[in-house]
């Protein structure tokens, strides 16, 4: 098959692979197309952990034998046992004739061992068909295996004016509803959202999903001092996916006079006023963490930003005009315009009344 072809069929596991986005956690998302005579004879997706990956899922479905077929899949086929078995082992057995793969997979078991152990059984094996569309798929599984970190999505909304806030810090129904649900579906894809002590005491807010379907993600409450008491809703969650991120004395101070017991605590390095977020990182990859959403105010994004932590930046732009009230960014400045930040790339898109801007930062 030429190149095009490639593609096209490439593209149609990506679209598959799209299904089961926030579904696979910690496993990557992966799509997968049998293709013979220019017919597609079988398709699949992998749908969780334990359940069949991407390539099996495929030829269990296929309505011919796929013996001599083409297999396209968006990741490198596994070779090694966790829940499931090689996916190596059943390609071969399968007698497949080439196998064409979007993207190697990071992970040490796997990375590049698949590709031998295929092309040793003497299948052809042609690779990097829409590279960067298939590592989209799973932005933080390569970063936490390539970078040794979570992928760091920062998310704001914030009117024309560029105010997150009223002076009296009212944000509430600020974007709309279905960007409401936009930033739903960003939780879902996460594996932990994270706000500062300021964001739990102004809004109380639930970080769960619920206006898409998706499992709730881990909530990540970091704040120095932890002045606050456990009348708040994820300081009274019951599901222990509220974590404490603080200082080791905060939190010995903040057990004793609290009594929750469905919290899990991070003791992190104290940095200035607050807490160290190159540390935040380190443990949150500790934890095995592929991706997190920070949807704190306007001070955690100017620590983020002034780290330059941040990968993606999700910003909410609403049709409205707030006046004097809390700006975006606050206590972050450059010098001069040689030292800003700016997007290796970017779009914009609409949502609702509202614009997304989506943007991905120079590292």
């Amino acid at each position: 098959m030429g190149f095009e072809a490639d593609k096209n069929y490439m593209m149609q596991a990506i679209k598959l692979a799209k299904k089961g986005i926030g579904r696979t956690k910690p496993n990557p998302t992966v799509g997968a197309v049998l293709v013979k005579q220019n017919k597609v004879i079988g398709q699949g997706y992998h749908k969780g952990p334990g359940k069949d990956h991407a390539e099996i899922a495929a030829i269990k479905n296929a309505t011919q034998s796929v013996t001599n077929s083409t297999l396209y899949v968006t990741l490198e086929p596994c070779c090694h046992s966790g829940r499931t078995g090689p996916c190596t082992d059943e390609i071969i057995k399968s007698k497949i004739k080439r196998v064409v793969i979007a993207s190697k997979d990071p992970f040490s078991l796997v990375n590049g061992k698949g590709v031998r152990i295929l092309r040793k059984a003497g299948i052809e094996v042609t690779t990097n068909i829409l590279h960067k569309e298939a590592q989209m798929l799973n932005e933080g599984y390569f970063v936490f295996h390539k970078e040794k970190r979570p992928f760091v999505t920062l998310k704001l909304a914030q009117s024309l004016d560029g105010k997150i806030a009223t002076v009296e810090g009212d944000s509430k129904y600020l974007s709309s509803k279905e960007s409401l649900k936009f930033v739903h579906q960003l939780r879902m894809q996460s594996d932990a959202v994270v706000i500062g002590g300021n964001t739990l005491r102004t809004d109380n807010p639930q970080l769960t999903v619920r206006m898409v379907k998706g499992e709730n993600p881990y909530r990540i409450v970091l704040s120095k001092r932890l002045d606050f008491s456990d009348k708040y809703a994820l300081i009274r969650n019951k599901d222990n996916k509220t974590i404490i991120a603080s200082t080791d004395r905060a939190i010995k101070r903040f057990i004793k006079s609290k009594r929750s017991s469905n919290i899990i605590y991070w003791s992190l390095k104290p940095h200035g006023n607050s807490i160290d977020l190159n540390d935040l990182l380190s443990k949150a990859y500790e934890f095995e963490f592929h991706s997190l959403l920070f949807e704190g105010g306007a001070e955690l994004a100017s620590s983020l930003l002034r780290e330059k932590l941040v990968d993606r930046l999700i910003l909410v732009i609403t049709p409205y005009i707030i006046g004097k009230g809390i700006d975006s960014f606050v206590d972050y400045e450059i010098k001069n315009l040689q030292s800003k930040l700016s997007f290796s790339s970017y779009e914009f898109k609409e949502v609702g009344k509202d614009i997304v801007l989506e943007g991905y930062f120079k590292k």
